[in-house]
This record gives structure tokens, C-alpha cells and sequence, in this order.
């Protein structure tokens, strides 16, 4: 079986990039594209306010619920509070990891209430700089969530009975294998590097699925799987230690 793609996008604010986005809602719209939106419930992140708020960011939410759109919790409030790597090990700061368990757990039911207070709770977790530990995941999974959005590898896998979908890297590879997540940050993409991806977009539509879609695609061969998490593991925890 050819590549899969999720396209999932961060850092989805009431103040975000909409000048930037509104390309990819088009072509959504258009091609009936089920995005991954990680939503950060109470947004206290000044770096992510680029333009006026949307007064009808929640409504617009419940649209997209509504169109296939997977809707992640990403984080709470998007705020960093300890310099942890978390289990991934990549990232040089978290909103969770390295917290006390109490603290984590409120802070994940806090945004989860107003998820759900707004009917977009959909029970999958974004880690902001892909930073978590164990004790995220106990939360998480006393919160009732079901999945996370991160990990090594080309398919969905278990962590301590959460699923948890791999995601690697901000643009296609093309192996030929699994599915491969492509994370993309609207706030920073230059007017070049969004349309190269709405090209993208355009010719691998048939190649694209909605998370639910990914997470139910399972390697041929258990060996694949595992070889392949242990290689990207390698490969992008250095890449990323390079790049800082």
C-alpha cells in the first residue's frame, strides 16, 4: 500500500494566521479534505496572536467538527514550564512534562472542559513542542482521552493504552510505507512554502486520510513496524538535537 498523509496543523488560535489558513480551508472545502487541528483551549501564548482574534472561532470549530475535521486538544494554555524532553526526548521545553501528576492532570481537565463546554473534544492530545512524560499520559488516560498525536515510526501504536499516532517531520517523505504525518505551523509558513503545499495537497488527494482513518492502518509485518520506529527514533532525535 502507497504512503498515507495526515495534514495536521498547530497552534489554532483565535489569534492565528487566517490570511494564512484560509488557503488550506479552500482547498479542503474543495476536495473534502479531513484535516488534524490541534486547538489550544485557553490560548495564553502572546507568540500565537498574529492577527485579530476571530470572534467566531468557536462556531467555526464546530463547523469543521462537523466537515470530518479531527479536533486535538493542544494543550491548555500553551505556556511553558519546565525545560523537559519528555518521553520523545526532542523538544528543549514543555507545557507538561516534568510536572507532579496533580498538577498536570488539572491543567489537561481544564482544557478539556472547555473543549467540551464547546462541543470539539474529540479525546486526542497534542503535546505543544511535542513534549510529554508519563505523567501526561496518566492523565490523559484518566481523562478519558484515547489517542496522541506524536510518535516514531509510520503507524498508530500503543502507549500505556493510549494510541498514539507517529509524527515526524513538516513535509512529505514519500517512503512508500504507512502513514506519515505532516505538521505544519500557519504563523511561520512563508506565502512559497504554503503554496508548494497546497500543490502537495492537490496532486496526493487520493493519498489522504483523516486521522481516525490512520490510526486503524496497520504495518504487514510487526518487524516493519517496530523497525521503522526505531529508526526514525535515531534519525529524528538527531536531527533535532542538531537543529537545537
Amino acid at each position: 500500500m502507497p504512503t498515507r498523509y495526515v495534514i495536521r496543523f498547530d497552534d489554532i488560535t483565535p489569534g492565528m494566521a487566517w490570511r494564512k489558513f484560509k488557503p488550506f480551508e479552500m482547498v479542503s472545502d474543495e476536495l473534502s479534505i479531513p484535516y488534524l487541528i490541534g486547538v489550544v483551549p485557553q490560548c495564553q501564548d502572546p507568540s500565537l496572536s498574529v492577527e485579530s482574534e476571530r470572534v467566531d472561532f468557536w462556531p467555526w470549530l464546530r463547523e469543521c467538527a462537523m466537515k470530518g475535521w479531527t479536533i486535538a486538544q493542544h494543550g491548555y494554555t500553551h505556556i511553558y514550564a519546565t525545560t523537559e524532553r519528555g518521553l520523545l526526548g526532542i523538544g528543549r521545553k514543555s507545557e507538561f512534562a516534568g510536572l507532579v501528576y496533580e498538577e498536570q492532570f488539572n491543567r489537561l481537565a481544564a482544557g478539556k472542559a472547555i473543549m467540551m463546554r464547546e462541543g470539539v473534544w474529540h479525546g486526542v492530545f497534542m503535546a505543544p513542542s511535542h513534549s510529554f512524560d508519563s505523567n501526561t499520559v496518566r492523565a490523559l488516560k484518566a481523562l478519558d482521552f484515547k489517542a496522541i498525536t506524536d510518535g516514531y515510526g509510520f503507524y498508530a501504536y500503543d502507549v500505556d493504552g493510549l494510541i498514539a499516532l507517529p509524527q515526524l517531520l513538516a513535509r512529505p517523505l514519500g517512503l512508500g510505507l504507512g502513514v506519515e504525518t505532516i505538521c505544519l505551523h500557519v504563523n511561520t509558513m512563508s506565502d512559497k512554502s504554503i503554496a508548494q503545499m497546497i500543490e502537495f495537497i492537490k496532486a496526493q488527494r487520493s493519498s489522504l486520510i483523516g486521522f481516525g482513518e490512520a490510526i486503524s492502518i496497520e504495518a504487514p509485518f510487526k518487524w516493519v513496524d517496530g523497525f521503522s520506529r526505531g529508526m526514525s527514533h535515531m534519525a529524528l532525535r538527531a536531527y533535532r538535537l542538531a537543529k537545537g
